[in-house]
């Protein structure tokens, strides 16, 4: 197990300095962006990158890692908003590079080092590299996720200790990559990425990921606000998601 975490970057960082943070923020935005053509988070919605507005929703947690393919691309886009370099510390993965925000926040870009294993590889690398016991995973394309959201899944997974995960159902569909998990579970993210190893292997869901977590399902009516899930968790995947949320937020910005 030692050599598939060190392979996959999964090396626990532990506390850097200070106390141990309540929870972490973690983005997963590996995705290759085919079908929109450009990296997803990096897209500007309103005059603001989709990145940039989760980032803006979380700013109150002060612990956060961004998962990548390629890390160059994000660390230009947030130098240029003044987010600042800050030095390597033990335990960072290889290839990371560590930011501060005006405003005090710490980011970690991490890049998947095993390239296209899908959204499971990318949170398996960025939990690994969380300082947290709680971690609040939200993919890199979702333009309208709100901190009554973030706040309220996390929170209520802090009040469950019996369950790994709370994950919201929209439609009658779980959706893993908006919802807060307990940092441990990165472990069973890594044993079922092990046959990945083998090339003609093919990459684990997300589904098959929860169906081996102990999860408790919410509405929006249980978290701490009611809000509309089924926008916060639609993603900007094509050019005709892109016009929507433009539109979207010319309305409510």
């Amino acid at each position: 197990m030692s050599e598939l975490l060190a392979v996959l970057g999964v090396t626990p960082r532990g506390r850097r300095g200070g106390s141990e943070p309540a929870r972490s923020l973690v983005i997963v935005a590996g995705g290759r962006s085919r079908r929109l053509g450009r990296d997803k988070p990096l897209v500007e919605i309103g005059g603001r990158t989709i990145l940039s507005r989760i980032l803006d929703v979380a700013a109150h947690i002060t612990d956060g890692v961004l998962a990548v393919r390629e890390v160059l691309p994000f660390e230009r886009a947030l130098r240029a908003e003044a987010w600042e370099l800050m030095d390597a510390e033990a335990g960072h993965p290889p290839g990371s590079v560590a930011l501060r925000s005006t405003g005090g926040g710490r980011l970690l870009i991490v890049p998947d080092p095993v390239p296209d294993l899908g959204p499971l590889a990318g949170l398996a690398s960025g939990m690994g590299a969380a300082c947290a016991p709680v971690c609040l995973v939200v993919a890199g394309d979702l333009p309208f996720v709100s901190r009554g959201v973030v706040d309220g899944l996390s929170e209520s997974l802090a009040a469950s200790p019996r369950y790994d995960a709370v994950v919201p159902r929209v439609g009658g569909r779980p959706q893993p990559l908006c919802a807060a998990y307990r940092r441990e579970v990165r472990d069973l993210a890594v044993r079922l990425l092990a046959p990945c190893t083998d090339p003609d292997a093919s990459s684990p869901s997300m589904m098959s990921f929860l169906e081996q977590l102990r999860v408790r399902y919410v509405s929006a009516d249980d978290l701490r606000s009611a809000t509309d899930l089924e926008l916060i968790t639609r993603g900007v995947d094509s050019p005709d998601d892109l016009a929507w949320a433009t539109r979207r937020a010319a309305r409510t910005d």
